[in-house]
């Protein structure tokens, strides 16, 4: 473990370091295989002033997990800001956005599957966060069904449901398996979704 020296930053820099630190910690070890103790370290603050910033481990969890869903979503709102984006326009970007990031891929992949455990910090964050998702994902197909992008007949809440799961199955075997082409493997599903085929 590398420890980093100690440097006075303003509270809000200090802050999205440690969020930054967490986040690759969290990556590597899982929420149960981090300490705050090794945050600090690497982060080279005492750990009383790690926990000035975030009282507890799970305060921490989930304060990075937040923390990228915001920087995704203003990432996909400035992507977007002069665009109505399709279903596919939506996800491809997200994919692409994701292959930029894999140790945050990896975060939320390994936190996701700590957190199907009712009593881990993040369980309700991750029920909450996929039923937004999926919200959202029906909205975009519903939208492209008006436009005549989707046929009309699909259930839209079906297939918001295939489509994450199609997402979070690539993400996975990218992961293990950097070889595997993500984006294009998707994309080409939304192509063949878009040309009419089941």
């Amino acid at each position: 473990m590398t420890r980093a020296p100690r440097t006075r930053r303003p509270a809000g820099a200090r802050r999205e370091q440690i969020l930054d630190v967490a986040a690759a910690a969290f990556a590597v070890g899982g929420y149960r295989g981090t300490s705050l103790a090794e945050v600090a370290s690497r982060v080279g603050v005492s750990q009383p002033g790690l926990l000035h910033h975030f009282p507890t481990k799970d305060s921490l969890i989930l304060a990075v997990l937040r923390h990228r869903d915001l920087d995704d979503d203003r990432h996909l709102e400035a992507h977007f800001a002069d665009a109505t984006p399709t279903t596919r326009d939506w996800l491809t970007a997200m994919g692409r956005r994701n292959e930029t990031q894999p140790e945050l891929v990896r975060l939320f992949t390994v936190t996701a599957a700590e957190a199907l455990a009712p009593e881990h910090p993040a369980h309700e964050f991750f029920l909450e966060r996929n039923r937004r998702v999926r919200a959202s994902m029906g909205a975009l197909v519903r939208r492209d069904q008006e436009r005549g992008v989707l046929a009309a007949d699909l259930d839209a809440d079906q297939l918001a449901i295939e489509l994450m799961a199609l997402m979070n199955g690539l993400q996975l075997q990218w992961l293990r398996d950097p070889s595997v082409d993500m984006c294009g493997v998707l994309e080409a599903r939304l192509d063949r979704l878009v040309a009419g085929e089941r």
